[in-house]
């Protein structure tokens, strides 16, 4: 039996959960672990983290390393993604993590994300032809599974926090706002455009907590009137009215409004009629992976 830790450094949280293998099957799934650190918030005028979220960032897998530690873990593998992606001290964060929490972090492309992303929800779907969209804090992937295969991903640094930092942190999202989010989008649809699939599978932070809001359950197709119905109040709603929602995560509801904004243009784009939740995200993708080709 192995024992392996997968860690995702994302833009808003730092994520660990350990597996138990055996036979290239996970046969124990361990707690899972976060820390909201947000490492793409705030970030300074030159493209760095600031060094109030490096140092969160750096304790968070310090602590890390304790329980992987204290678990007896065999195997470590640490990916991260858009913050550490495009930060400009991102050498500097790396070389601390490994010298003080001694985790060497893989920082993926936006298609490795997106191909990873792909893996996992086809965990939940896997018959099924879909477009997906991962929402981050600091980037979101778009990408399309046709014949249980990926036949095309992008990914964009327009995250849920980019957005809002875009807006100056606005309070309730204006419709010139809107205009300004949709224009921006635009660009991004157009190479997605011909793709015939009418469901869309929706994973990131942001829209977990939206499902959660509507009490609706994952890996369930829903309609997608319902859907765009909830995301149209939510960006109608100030601050105040978003965290009085049932099940709204309060760390999240301030930027809410701007980071449903992809799913919302996508909804528009095309001819989408289910939507889903996928619990499944990009670590077990990852495992997946792993399992399938090197164990």
């Amino acid at each position: 039996m192995t024992k392996i830790a997968l860690i995702d450094v994302g833009s808003n949280s730092i994520r660990m959960a350990i597996y138990q293998i055996q036979n290239q099957q996970i046969i124990a799934e361990g707690q899972r672990y976060r820390e909201f650190v947000q490492l793409a918030k705030g970030m300074t005028s030159d493209g760095c983290i600031n060094d109030a979220n490096f140092d969160a960032g750096v304790q968070a897998l310090k602590q890390f390393r304790q329980v992987i530690d204290q678990n007896q873990v065999d195997q470590v593998i640490a990916t991260a993604t858009e913050a550490i992606r495009r930060a400009n001290n991102q050498k500097a964060f790396l070389a601390a993590v490994q010298a003080q929490a001694q985790i060497k972090i893989q920082v993926l492309s936006g298609y490795q994300e997106a191909y990873f992303d792909s893996l996992a929800i086809q965990k939940a779907f896997p018959t099924d032809d879909f477009l997906f969209l991962d929402m981050g804090g600091g980037s979101f992937e778009l990408g399309a599974v046709i014949n249980q295969r990926l036949v095309k991903a992008d990914s964009w640094s327009y995250g849920a926090v980019t957005l809002y930092d875009l807006l100056r942190q606005p309070d309730c999202l204006s419709r010139h706002q809107q205009q300004q989010l949709q224009k921006l989008l635009q660009p991004c649809w157009s190479e997605f455009k011909g793709l015939t699939a009418s469901k869309l599978v929706v994973i990131g932070g942001v829209h977990q907590v939206l499902f959660e809001v509507m009490q609706l359950k994952a890996n369930c197709w829903q309609p997608a009137q319902t859907i765009t119905r909830w995301v149209e109040r939510v960006q109608h709603n100030n601050l105040a009215a978003n965290s009085a929602l049932a099940n709204m995560e309060f760390v999240r509801a301030p930027f809410m409004p701007a980071g449903l904004m992809p799913l919302r243009e996508i909804l528009t784009q095309f001819a989408i009629q289910q939507v889903s939740f996928c619990s499944y995200a990009l670590r077990d993708g990852i495992l997946a992976d792993l399992l399938k080709n090197k164990m």
